[in-house]
């Protein structure tokens, strides 16, 4: 009696667990696993390519805006003006972004039992905020411009100047949205659409 129960059992499990039998299913031979350290380390490895990603776009960003705010003292030009408050902004998006990634990388707690990836969403919002705020910093200026008129020089600075804002917007934009589609940061591909939008 006991033997045959024992057969039994044998039997049931190895129909379950897939090597035979008519309940087989192929999927379940595959082990799945739920290794945390497995988790951490794919985390790390996020969070630092993220790290690296912001680091390199923001020092990029900085040096076109650097270089565009002297050619804008030099022609006074508040087209370039505009341009060079964005890519300022634009540098300045990685703060809120930058604060994600480490409050992301805090353990889950009582009161948030799915931990703080959320972070990242609410960086996104800080992100967009950013980038209304400069847009209307920009306006003022314009406006101002029209309402006080005054002549541009070195226009041909000012074009190469503006190519140079394009091409560094654009660098930094396909960076970010790159490493953010691979790492899966949703704030990191905003930032990286809005430096885009900030180049066209």
């Amino acid at each position: 009696m006991t033997m045959t129960t024992g057969t039994s059992m044998t039997t049931g499990t190895s129909m379950i667990t897939g090597t035979e039998g008519p309940w087989h299913l192929p999927g379940f031979r595959r082990p799945h696993r739920h290794d945390h350290a497995d988790s951490l380390d794919d985390a790390m490895l996020a969070d630092r390519a993220g790290r690296r990603a912001l680091a390199i776009s923001l020092a990029g960003l900085l040096v076109t805006a650097a270089v565009q705010a002297v050619i804008v003292a030099a022609s006074g030009s508040v087209g370039l003006l505009a341009d060079t408050i964005h890519n300022f902004a634009d540098a300045l998006t990685a703060v809120p972004i930058g604060l994600a990634f480490l409050v992301a990388r805090r353990p889950a707690s009582r009161r948030y039992t799915y931990g703080y990836g959320r972070a990242e969403d609410l960086a996104g919002l800080a992100v967009v905020a950013v980038m209304t705020a400069s847009a209307a910093i920009a306006a003022w200026q314009a406006i101002g411009r029209l309402v006080h008129p005054r002549p541009v020089h070195e226009l041909i600075w000012v074009a190469a100047a503006g190519i140079a804002g394009f091409a560094g917007n654009e660098f930094a934009a396909r960076y970010r949205i790159r490493v953010g589609s691979r790492i899966g940061s949703a704030a990191l591909v905003a930032d990286g659409h809005h430096a885009r939008t900030d180049g066209f």
